[in-house]
């Protein structure tokens, strides 16, 4: 049940809370261009996607999403172009947050000088997402973890952000959140 529901309430929160951020938006591991189709298409943002998959980056582009197809970790888009860098429905596929590192530094990169970093995880706490990540992970398909959110933000921290929010997906609660979407803003210090 919650293999396609998390993943569409997970998108559909974060384009909520992306009606409040102006200026361009990059959309890191866009997959099907979700989060533009759920952007209002009269408030202007402009959404630039990038997906390992081609077939993605093409079902992405015809939703609107300006996408390409490339490697999260080494993104081709330059230094300071967004205001706004998003990645969602994806930490949880890497084996650990130390794998995931190299495209926080991206995400940071491509962020102009106080950008904001959305980002979301599954919550570990939630025994449901314990036992169906651990389920999963038994079967040695592809890694899903679920992290609680001290795990991002000494991870966003040690990289020069901060927290500036925090949203339950779920019920708020944090043994029974399904996840959490986090919003950063990129400091001075970041390197």
């Amino acid at each position: 049940m919650l293999r396609n529901y998390l993943p569409t309430i997970t998108v559909k929160a974060a384009a909520e809370l992306l009606r409040d951020h102006e200026g361009t938006v990059a959309d890191i591991a866009c997959g099907k261009g979700t989060l533009k189709k759920m952007l209002s298409p009269s408030n202007g943002k402009r959404v630039f996607g990038i997906d390992r998959t081609q077939e993605h980056t093409v079902d992405a582009n015809s939703a609107g999403t300006c996408a390409v197809t490339g490697n999260i970790l080494e993104m081709p888009f330059k230094d300071g172009v967004f205001d706004v860098s998003v990645c969602l429905n994806t930490i949880y596929n890497f084996p650990n947050l130390s794998e995931f590192e190299p495209a926080f530094r991206e995400m940071i990169r491509i962020i102009t000088g106080h950008g904001k970093i959305i980002v979301d995880i599954r919550n570990r706490r939630n025994p449901v997402i314990h036992i169906k990540n651990w389920m999963h992970n038994r079967k040695n398909l592809f890694p899903t973890n679920p992290y609680i959110p001290e795990d991002i933000i000494k991870v966003m921290n040690a990289a020069g952000c901060s927290l500036t929010g925090k949203k339950a997906v779920g019920i708020n609660n944090r043994y029974l959140a399904w996840g959490y979407i986090m919003i950063f803003e990129k400091g001075d210090r970041v390197k």
